[in-house]
């Protein structure tokens, strides 16, 4: 009862220091000041969308991550956010700061506890498309907060949940924590940029319409210059990075467009392209593939590759599989492909996993531990030994390698990683 009152008052000293005082717009400003308070109900929330949210992208499942955002209340703070900017309200900032903070990191932490409790922790299709964000997802996010900011200013409660859908604010946050359970950092930062963008976005283009819509009148020329400096500035901030991601990808994906039509010229017009996977962005690349043709090519692989490598003007790996068509062991290899290339991946994470566990253990970065995946040993130079349980701990999480330590510096001579 006594936050009511609070954004109350609040909405009312904004209204009457505008030239133009409105009772419409001073409940209007208590209505977002109310939306924006940190209480048990928008934690609880929070939480529960954070939940269902891991959930779907563990299924990989759009319907329940669409729940999730149905839910979530971090819609509310965004907006309260904006339009204290809008206004120079410095109570409403610090109340739509704190209630976001708080929102953010419950989401992290839940999503971080619920992958350690589970069973599965492998990256789905869902999670990938919330790791890369571009510029796109920037201008999603500017539309969306326009529609937002209307709906809000019309009282259109279903225009609303149209903006959560689009605008994801819940599936980044459970992907961070997921990413940081697994120790998959790259994805956390990919993940985490996309709510700051999706959050900053939405924000900034509720200030916009605020001000379009008469409110933050009262505020003076310096005031205002500032103000659309900062939106300025904020936007040209997001869109550099996510500018050159969406460069990036547009390369890639002209590169890999490239890639299958010079494999469909070496196998011929009677060859099918059946599978084409690559990853440009390893060092070398990789390149698998599997064609299915009436007749072997001989020579397709060391061509293929060769082709490949002139593209991209550095080397690459080619794992090509020619499958005669029509025969019963062309399933059978297109299965054992997969596998290989399955196994490849999980072998890579677990290595990858490997390291920076023993890292965090020994307090070290990657340079004090040298992992042999080949031969599966992994050893740490440590001035201390291992205590046994730790050793145990880690033969339970990594069965199968063999965990040594040594001295406190590697040898000069002796390399501080393995080839992957």
């Amino acid at each position: 009862m006594g936050e009511n009152v609070k954004a109350v008052r609040l909405a009312k000293s904004v209204g009457e220091a505008g030239p133009k005082p409105s009772h419409g717009r001073a409940a209007l400003l208590a209505s977002i000041a109310r939306g924006a308070r940190l209480t048990p109900t928008y934690l609880m929330l929070v939480a529960l969308a954070t939940a269902i949210a891991h959930v779907g992208l563990l299924m990989d499942s759009a319907p329940v991550i669409i729940g999730a955002m149905l839910i979530s209340p971090l819609l509310g703070p965004i907006m309260g956010f904006g339009f204290g900017v809008a206004i120079f309200e410095l109570a409403l900032l610090r109340r739509a700061a704190k209630s976001l903070g708080a929102g953010m990191v419950l989401a992290i932490l839940i999503a971080i506890v619920l992958t350690w409790i589970s069973p599965i922790q492998d990256v789905t299709p869902s999670m990938l498309a919330r790791v890369r964000p571009n510029l796109l997802d920037l201008l999603v996010a500017v539309f969306g907060g326009i529609a937002g900011a209307y709906a809000t200013v019309r009282r259109e409660a279903i225009s609303l949940v149209g903006v959560a859908i689009a605008t994801a604010l819940v599936p980044p946050l459970a992907v961070v924590g997921f990413s940081i359970a697994t120790l998959r950092m790259d994805y956390a930062w990919g993940a985490l940029l996309l709510f700051i963008t999706n959050a900053t976005a939405i924000a900034l283009m509720a200030t916009i319409t605020a001000r379009v819509r008469g409110f933050g009148t009262q505020l003076s020329p310096r005031q205002s210059w500032a103000q659309t400096t900062g939106i300025f500035v904020a936007l040209i901030a997001l869109a550099i990075p996510l500018g050159l991601r969406l460069a990036a990808n547009v390369r890639e994906a002209r590169a890999q467009s490239a890639i299958n039509r010079e494999l469909q010229e070496l196998a011929g017009p009677g060859a099918r392209i059946d599978r084409l996977d690559s990853n440009l962005g390893g060092t070398p690349a990789q390149v698998d593939a599997v064609v299915m043709a009436p007749a072997y090519n001989e020579g397709l692989q060391d061509r293929f590759a060769d082709r490949v490598e002139g593209l991209l003007g550095r080397d690459v790996n080619v794992r090509l599989v020619q499958i005669r068509s029509g025969t019963p062991e062309a399933d059978d290899a297109r299965r054992a492909l997969e596998d290989a290339i399955a196994t490849e991946r999980s072998r890579k994470e677990e290595v990858t996993r490997l390291r920076a566990t023993l890292a965090r253990i020994v307090d070290a970065d990657g340079a004090a531990v040298l992992v042999d995946p080949e031969r599966r040993s992994a050893r740490v130079f440590s001035a201390e030994p291992l205590p046994d349980s730790t050793l145990a701990a880690l033969q339970i999480a990594f069965p199968g390698w063999t965990l040594t330590w040594g001295e406190a510096e590697p040898p000069a001579d002796e390399p501080t990683s393995a080839a992957e």
